[in-house]
């Protein structure tokens, strides 16, 4: 029933009414069967104080003249109040002066001594409701009256009250209920029509339905006219979008012939760099080490001077063919994910190192275990940049330091070089990833800048991200991650 469901606004509203209207009700009953009791206990006080001070005034002759039973004769007198079952008159020093007993407290009234000194106006005692009133007579307290009244009367009052509230509070209950039906079919026809109409366009896309909208001209009215004009504009943009997407998907065929022809002419570049442009080098650089050796002959200084520099730059042009080289098959090579161990390719990478540089002294730390998913071949293009990185600004340092580590946030995992060597300024950490971009002079550090553009595109091609972090004379740290892939062993 949509009257009830939890998950319906009809069901909400009713809930919402039914719960505030009894709420409202309920609080009304306690507030007025409270005040009902207090007012029938109130009034029933004030009969007891009048009665009391009645027999005080009817017994002062009795006190004065010391005759109880003429104050026996004006207790008897209240056995035509049908509340009071006992009453006892009192002198100054608290002994008993008379006493009026009905046969329903015959067997259960005692006055103590806390009852005829120690209270003031009215208490209740065993359900009973007690009066004290003292008699005076010229100034003087000839003694004290207390009456004691049933309180059975108030009781059955209170329950006659209770039972008329409970009724009325049911009636009411259930007008509110029938109130709240018909006003609740107000808000919520129009709305479940809305909901039905918005899940038939979001299960079926179809955006030609329209919501009925209601003749009250509210704002349920206007907000289903409102969504029936957003209607209109999704179906007008939809319309636009599929006369064009043919447009688009020609274009797209055609950028894509443009691409493809573009990629397999940087291909043709590529294959040009590493065949054509190379034998005209090692040209280059076998006359250059003949002229080298003839210089060295004639004792020509300055010819030597001259022949050291064609050497030098022949072996910078040869390292930055390598490193165009290394950047496009970092990019083009299909990838081969396979388990390759980072922490043994970094070992190996190390040891030829220092295999190359045996005057070198540095401290290396690599953590071992470092398995991830990955293609090797491309892997160990960039972990061999990044250690390479990190021994050439150590190189100017007395107690140079590498590490290669792992740490973990949550469920990533972090792998990162760290070294103690020149670092960089960090408001150019930007630059580091360009090609060609070099935040040091070639006759400081040798290098082409191509090397960390390398690495980014690696990492970036295994789903990763690269990161580095470094202040001036402070060191530096690159740090890149490497997501779960599957072990397919095939091409990307």
């Amino acid at each position: 029933m949509k009257f009830w469901n939890p998950s319906s606004i009809s069901g909400k509203l009713t809930r919402t009414n039914v719960l505030v209207c009894g709420i409202a009700l309920f609080l009304a009953y306690g507030f007025f069967l409270a005040f009902d009791l207090y007012s029938i206990r109130q009034n029933l006080v004030d009969s007891l104080d009048a009665e009391a001070a009645m027999i005080g005034e009817n017994s002062v002759t009795a006190l004065t003249f010391d005759d109880p039973q003429a104050a026996d004769s004006t207790l008897a007198g209240l056995s035509q109040s049908p509340h009071v079952i006992s009453a006892v008159i009192t002198q100054p020093d608290g002994t008993t002066f008379a006493e009026y007993h009905t046969e329903r407290a015959a067997a259960n009234t005692n006055y103590t001594e806390s009852d005829l000194n120690g209270h003031t106006g009215h208490w209740s005692r065993d359900g009973n409701l007690f009066v004290q009133h003292e008699i005076w007579f010229q100034g003087k307290s000839l003694g004290t009256v207390v009456v004691e009244a049933e309180t059975t009367q108030l009781a059955q009052s209170a329950r006659q009250f209770g039972f008329i509230s409970a009724m009325i509070l049911i009636l009411c209950f259930l007008a509110a209920i029938a109130a709240t039906t018909s006003i609740r079919r107000l808000i919520t026809v129009p709305l479940s029509n809305l909901a039905e109409t918005a899940q038939l366009v979001s299960r079926e896309k179809n955006y030609s339905v329209r919501a009925e909208v209601p003749g009250s001209g509210d704002e349920l009215a206007f907000l289903v006219d409102s969504f029936n004009a957003m209607l209109d504009q999704i179906q007008q943009r939809d319309q636009a979008l599929e006369e064009s997407r043919a447009v688009l998907e020609q274009r797209v065929k055609e950028r894509t012939a443009e691409l493809s022809a573009a990629y397999k002419e940087l291909e043709a570049f590529s294959y040009s760099v590493a065949h054509d442009l190379r034998g005209p080098l090692q040209q280059i650089t076998n006359i250059a080490f003949l002229l080298k050796m003839r210089v060295a002959e004639a004792g020509n200084e300055e010819g030597a001077k001259l022949v050291s520099k064609i050497s030098d730059g022949s072996k910078r042009m040869s390292q930055l063919i390598d490193d165009l080289l290394s950047l496009s098959r970092a990019t083009s090579t299909p990838l081969h994910r396979t388990a390759i161990d980072l922490s043994a390719m970094a070992q190996k990478i190390v040891d030829q190192l220092k295999a190359e540089n045996p005057e070198r002294k540095v401290e290396i730390e690599l953590q071992p275990d470092a398995q991830v998913i990955a293609d090797e071949g491309l892997m160990t293009l960039a972990l061999e940049n990044l250690i390479r990185n990190a021994w050439k600004y150590t190189s100017k340092r007395e107690g140079g330091k590498i590490e290669f580590g792992i740490r973990r946030y949550g469920e990533e995992t972090i792998y990162f070089i760290k070294d103690n060597g020149v670092g960089f300024d960090p408001q150019y950490v930007d630059r580091l990833f360009r090609p060609f971009q070099r935040l040091h002079s070639q006759s400081e550090f040798p290098g082409t800048g191509v090397g960390l553009a390398t690495v980014q595109r690696i990492i970036a091609r295994h789903g990763g991200r690269i990161g580095a972090v470094g202040e001036v004379d402070q060191g530096a740290e690159f740090s890149f991650t490497l997501p779960d892939a599957p072990l397919d062993g095939s091409a990307e």
